[in-house]
């Protein structure tokens, strides 16, 4: 059993042209970028209720939307792919600090989990980005 793919498949899949996502997550590969499905550890201990996380060269899918049929994913690596790039763009401590701190700060000022993921400015990028590509 596999349990990795190349990011091209997922836009294939979702008929998305390889050129366009290129501009919105310049310096990332699609035929290079793995999607992982995460262990069952890290699902536990990283993920919990999040679909995927990026990291500067990978990503690691939670196994539920891992296991989905690849067009149903498109979207989600193409978000995520914004955040490989956003990571090698801005460089490694500053992408993880920036994301820590602008989710802490929002719930420093009383907003929930929830609320506070979807103010960070990274996640703002990456979903305006995917939306202008592939919206919903």
């Amino acid at each position: 059993m596999r349990h990795n793919f190349p990011a091209i498949e997922a836009l294939e899949a979702g008929d998305v042209d390889p050129s366009v996502v290129a501009g919105l997550a310049p310096g990332v590969d699609p035929e290079q970028l793995l999607i992982r499905e995460a262990q069952p550890w890290f699902e536990r201990s990283v993920l919990r209720k999040s679909a995927a996380i990026a990291l500067p060269y990978v990503v690691y899918m939670h196994s539920r939307t891992y296991r989905r049929p690849r067009h149903e994913v498109t979207r989600l690596v193409i978000h995520e792919m914004i955040h490989v790039s956003q990571w090698r763009q801005e460089g490694y401590l500053r992408f993880a600090f920036s994301y820590v701190w602008d989710y802490l700060r929002e719930r420093g000022r009383r907003r929930g989990h929830t609320e506070a993921y979807r103010a960070i400015r990274y996640e703002v990028a990456a979903r305006a980005g995917t939306d202008s590509l592939y919206p919903t």
